[in-house]
């Protein structure tokens, strides 16, 4: 293998990469040592093996310097590696060519050279009639390699986190990417198609059934119970589509204008009800073509409710076709743009007893939760004041009350359609209670066929969500029980040693216990508002790593609590470093000073030096351990790091930046940059509420 104009020592790189392929061998910990910098890789030693024979035992004669490398003599499969006690080099891969045996093995002879060049040889009428190659010295090259700009994953990175055993991230809702929706979505789809086999444990309507008889709140145990539940229905969603999480809904974020609410977003964006250009041509055969021709011009347009959206319909094309039929041919195709909206839902919808308009606070004395409710909840000391006493002691938490039962009732709401007597979700039911005073009547349970159509096109006083035994049929249910299982989080994070009385009791209908929920990591997930995650790759060192321009959602730029930067599944590495890390500085090098307002921080890795043990003693172990190895993790797990960055992140954002780009640059011992060192199997850049 020649190639003009390039060094035999990049060559023999090469050639020895090119033969390594995917291999992933550790070669006792220092990893494809021929990437090593070249003073290392001359004095590298592999399971005892010296790679690169000392110059002292160079004699010029044969074998030579070359054939007393271990290198050579692996490569060419000899003792010891001939099998018997190593398999030939390079581990995992594939031969090397004879020839490129060879020409390795005169680099080594001719000392290894660093910087000389192959050129053609030019015709010479006494050359010889094989060509002459002649070796020409150029001056060395100290620039750093060049800059690859690595891609994030446009999809969902919980798949990405998924495969490689990581915490996935229940994210905020108002910051999923298109694809993050577009797959909840699909779940609610497949769980109310299996509603067609009512007895399947799966179906939505069963999953929602279990709140119904088994919920546990006003006490101690709401928080652990609910978190196990989150966690049931979590994995049955990934059974559908492993990436998919639970988002959460942070209703205290500006969009919602706490203090004043009803004229906030009212519900997230991917709740609400709207029409799409297919659900639209799918009305063709049940309206005139000129009201399908009006109604195309709202085409995507959200609705918090859909009194909201048959106001709309009304000032396109008339009362008529607000009513009867045509009401409940609109509902369906709404239900068929959004699996995540649901008719029984009118959120900040009140009314009086007299029937009139009304807020929260007029027609249920409650408020909003703002974010200084969240504040003085956070600041309580002990777990019964924050999430309920215990069998002796029994008493409601407060993160139970407000904002928990506030937000069941604000996206509950009631039906300004109702009609008092007119059916309600109960369809055709006689019960006693329809004979009571309008006033003690509440969401009606029994007889009802839950997610029918008759059911969903039925107008009943209350919203599901204004009751526990229903409110799990609306899919509003989960982002708000996902947040408040982050603020309890957030408030374990602060207070660790703070936890229910009764830690043995069982969580009916499974068996866990209130301990088992204590650290939601070991349920596999962690909260964050928005992520946007880089592959790298374990295979190669990253010289110098830079990320492409990263977009960031309109809710983080304006408002997130931390900004960090990670680096996923490092391994151990054998010299010690420091990482620094820079925002919108990809040009940024050793010499960039630290003070730089695009610095962001760094971290310091402590080298784990070279292998003492045999074959294999440092390899990266696999993501799992064998089944039923329950040996603690081994000494070369692979490690995540992170460094908060959040000060540079809102200095650049306050001077007008809109998308954020990555660049982490290895300075090693003697503080230049170390290009052969780092090797990582990602990077993220996460925001937290």
């Amino acid at each position: 293998m020649t190639i003009p104009g390039r060094s035999r020592y990049l060559m023999v790189r090469d050639i020895l990469d090119k033969a390594a392929g995917a291999s992933a061998a550790a070669y006792g910990g220092v990893g494809r040592f021929w990437n090593l910098p070249r003073a290392e890789f001359l004095e590298v030693t592999v399971q005892g093996q010296r790679m690169i024979a000392p110059a002292a035992e160079d004699t010029g004669s044969t074998p030579g310097r070359g054939n007393s490398s271990a290198l050579v003599i692996g490569l060419r499969g000899l003792a010891p590696f001939d099998g018997s006690q190593f398999p030939p080099l390079p581990w995992g891969g594939t031969p090397v060519a004879p020839a490129d045996v060879a020409f390795i093995s005169d680099w080594i002879d001719d000392g290894c050279p660093f910087d000389d060049h192959l050129i053609e040889s030019l015709p010479l009428s006494t050359a010889p009639e094989n060509p002459l190659r002649l070796v020409v010295l150029q001056p060395q090259d100290h620039s750093p390699p060049a800059r690859t700009t690595f891609d994030a994953i446009e999809g969902s990175g919980n798949e990405y986190l998924a495969q490689r055993g990581e915490l996935k991230r229940r994210l905020n809702i108002d910051c999923l990417t298109t694809s993050e929706l577009e797959r909840y979505r699909e779940v609610f789809r497949e769980l109310y198609n299996l509603n067609k086999w009512p007895n399947d444990r799966r179906n939505y309507n069963n999953v929602a059934l279990i709140h119904q008889n088994h919920c546990q709140h006003g006490w101690e145990r709401f928080l652990p119970w609910h978190r196990v539940y989150l966690y049931e229905v979590e994995q049955v969603f990934q059974d559908h589509c492993p990436g998919v999480t639970i988002p959460y809904w942070d209703f205290t974020m500006p969009r919602y204008r706490p203090e004043h609410p009803e004229t906030g977003a009212i519900i997230p964006e991917a709740l609400k009800c709207f029409l799409t250009p297919k659900s639209i041509a799918d009305l063709k055969p049940f309206f005139p073509a000129e009201v399908i021709q009006a109604v195309r011009t709202i085409a995507n347009q959200t609705y918090s409710s859909q009194r909201k959206f048959f106001d709309e319909i009304r000032n396109l094309v008339g009362q008529e076709f607000t009513t009867g039929t045509y009401r409940e041919h609109f509902l369906d195709a709404l239900l068929a743009s959004n699996s995540l909206w649901y008719p029984l839902r009118y959120p900040a919808e009140y009314t009086t007893p007299n029937g009139k308009p009304a807020t929260i606070n007029q027609a249920v004395h409650y408020h909003y939760p703002t974010a200084d409710d969240i504040a003085q909840i956070m600041s309580l000391e002990s777990f019964r004041d924050f999430g309920g006493g215990n069998l002796y002691n029994d008493a409601f938490g407060f993160l139970d009350q407000n904002p928990h039962n506030t937000m069941h009732l604000w996206t509950g709401g009631m039906n300004p359609d109702y009609k008092p007597g007119q059916p309600d979700g109960s369809a055709l039911v006689t019960s006693p209670t329809l004979a009571q005073d309008n006033r003690n009547r509440g969401v009606q349970v029994v007889g009802r066929r839950f997610h029918s159509r008759e059911d969903l096109h039925s107008q009943p006083q209350y919203g599901d969500m204004f009751s526990n035994l229903t409110a799990s049929f609306d899919p509003v249910f989960w982002p708000i029980h996902t947040n408040i299982d982050r603020i309890w989080s957030e408030w374990q994070r602060l207070r660790p040693n703070s936890s229910p009385v009764d830690l043995d009791a069982v969580l009916t209908p499974w068996n866990y216990t209130v301990r088992d929920t204590l650290d939601m990591s070991r349920f596999g997930y962690e909260y964050v508002k928005s992520s946007r995650i880089i592959p790298v790759g374990l295979e190669s060192p990253v010289g110098r790593f830079v990320s492409r321009s990263l977009e960031l959602p309109e809710a983080v730029k304006r408002s997130f609590r931390q900004a960090e930067v990670r680096l996923h599944r490092v391994p151990q590495l054998p010299r010690s470093c420091f990482i620094r890390v820079f925002l919108n500085l990809p040009d940024a090098t050793a010499s960039t000073p630290l003070d730089h307002e695009h610095y962001a921080g760094y971290l310091a890795i402590f080298g784990h030096g070279p292998c003492y043990g045999g074959p294999g003693h440092c390899d990266i172990p696999p993501d799992r351990p064998r089944k039923f190895d329950i040996r603690e993790r081994s000494h070369q797990a692979l490690r995540h790091h992170r460094l908060p960055v959040t000060q540079c992140v809102r200095r650049l954002l306050d001077q007008g930046a809109t998308t954020l780009q990555i660049t982490l640059l290895v300075i090693g011992a003697d503080y230049s940059e170390d290009h052969e060192l780092l090797r990582l199997d990602g990077v993220s850049l996460d925001f937290f509420d």
